[in-house]
C-alpha cells in the first residue's frame, strides 16, 4: 500500500470530531478552513475550504463548500497557488511536490469575494522514540521475557515509488491469549516504547493493520456466493467510515482524550475475526508504554506511526475556546473558523504472529 494512501488515512481521524459548550455568543458568517501539513512529506491532503452556518440554520451541507476561492501556501521563501479538485466541491490540492520540513512555518491564505482568512503552523520536529531494553513481565508466579524490537526498519521517502523505504530486519512478536495477556490495559506488553512525553503537545499511537482485508476484515454478507466482496453487499462498518476498508486503523493513545479507545471492548471469535462491544474511552498512562494486544485487533504486519502535532491541534480537539467554543471548538485561523495544524510522525513495522500449536 502506498504511504500516501496511509497517511490520507491517518487525515480522516484528524479531521473528525469536536467539543462544544453550552454558553451562546453574537454568530458571525465566516469562512471556514481545514489544512494539515506532514513533516517530509508534500501537502497530500486536500485543504477544506467552505461557509460556515448557524446551528440552528437549516442549510444543506453541499451548498457551503466553496469552490472558487485563491488558496495559498506561504512560507519564508515560499508562494504556492493551489487549484481546486474538478467535481469535488471545496477541495484544493497542491500541483507541486514540494516537502515539508520540521520547524518551519507555513501559512493557509484563502480569498474569496474580497474576504481573506489565514492560519499559520510551525510544523514540530520528529518525535524521537525507542524501544526498551529486554525485560522480565511477571503474572502469577510466572516470568515471561518482554523483548525489545527493531524500530528502524521504515523510512518516508517521496522519491521511491512507494513513497516509503523498508530498512531493516522486521521482528515478530507473539500475541498469546489467557489472562496474563489479554486480561486488562496491564496485561502482558509484546514490547515497550520510551518518548519523552514532556516534549511534544499531543501523542497519538496508530496502528495499521496491513494484512487484514485478507484476515476477514468487516465481514460482509456474500449474496452472490463469489467469496468476495461486491459494491452493494452490506458489511460491519466498524470504524464508521462507509466504506469497506483494507487497512485496519486503530487509534489507542491519544493525549487530547478525544480518540483514545480501550479495546476491551473489542472481541475475536475462534477464527479470529473481531467484533466490538460497546468501546469506551480510556488514556493510557505516561511513557514508556506497554505495547499489548490493546493495540492489535489483527495477526500479522503493522505499520505502527507516533505522531505528534503542533499546539493548535491540540486546542481544537482539546476544545480550549479562545472565543465562545459553541459552534466550534478553538481556532487558529484569522477571520474566520477551523484549524491548519501540523505533525511529525515516526513510523516501524513490527509482524504480530499467532503462538506456535
Amino acid at each position: 500500500m502506498k504511504i500516501k494512501t496511509l497517511f490520507l488515512i491517518i487525515l480522516s481521524l484528524l479531521l473528525t470530531g469536536c467539543m462544544v459548550d453550552d454558553e451562546t455568543f453574537d454568530y458571525q458568517e465566516k469562512l471556514a478552513v481545514w489544512a494539515h501539513f506532514q513533516a517530509n512529506m508534500p501537502l497530500v491532503d486536500t485543504v477544506f475550504v467552505s461557509r460556515s452556518a448557524e446551528i440552528s440554520e437549516s442549510t444543506p451541507a453541499e451548498s457551503l463548500w466553496v469552490s472558487d476561492a485563491e488558496v495559498r501556501v506561504l512560507g519564508d521563501t515560499l508562494e504556492l497557488l493551489l487549484s481546486a479538485v474538478p467535481g469535488i466541491p471545496g477541495r484544493y490540492v497542491m500541483g507541486s511536490d514540494h516537502i515539508f520540513i520540521s520547524g518551519e512555518t507555513y501559512t493557509i491564505s484563502v480569498t474569496h469575494n474580497g474576504e481573506s482568512v489565514s492560519g499559520t503552523t510551525t510544523i514540530p520536529e520528529e518525535i524521537s522514540i525507542e524501544s526498551t531494553p529486554p525485560s522480565v513481565y511477571y503474572c502469577r508466579g510466572q516470568e515471561y521475557d518482554v523483548p525489545s524490537i527493531n524500530i528502524d526498519n521504515f523510512v518516508i521517502d517521496m522519491s521511491s515509488p512507494f513513497g516509503f523505504r523498508i530498512t531493516g530486519p522486521i521482528d515478530t512478536v507473539i500475541l498469546r491469549q489467557g489472562n496474563c495477556f489479554t486480561e486488562s490495559f496491564a496485561s502482558y506488553p509484546l514490547y515497550k516504547i520510551d518518548f519523552n512525553e514532556d516534549d511534544y503537545q499531543t501523542i497519538r499511537i496508530i496502528s495499521f493493520a496491513l494484512e487484514a482485508d485478507s484476515m476477514a476484515l468487516e465481514p460482509f454478507n456474500d449474496i452472490n456466493s463469489n467469496g468476495s466482496w461486491d459494491t452493494g453487499e452490506s458489511f460491519e462498518d466498524w470504524n464508521d467510515n462507509g466504506i469497506r476498508d483494507s487497512v485496519y486503523i486503530n487509534l489507542i493513545y491519544d493525549t487530547t482524550g478525544n480518540y483514545a479507545r480501550w479495546k476491551g471492548g473489542y472481541y475475536r471469535d475462534q477464527n479470529n475475526v473481531p467484533y466490538k462491544l460497546n468501546p469506551w474511552p480510556w488514556n493510557v498512562g505516561a511513557a514508556p508504554i506497554n505495547m499489548s494486544w490493546l493495540f492489535y485487533d489483527y495477526y500479522g504486519l503493522h505499520l505502527m506511526t507516533f505522531q505528534a502535532t503542533d499546539q493548535a491541534f491540540f486546542n481544537y480537539f482539546q476544545g480550549l475556546p479562545e472565543f465562545n467554543s459553541y459552534v466550534l471548538p478553538s481556532s487558529n485561523v484569522d477571520g474566520g473558523y477551523g484549524l491548519v495544524s501540523s505533525s511529525s510522525s515516526r513510523s516501524f513495522l513490527v509482524y504480530i504472529a499467532r503462538p506456535k500449536e
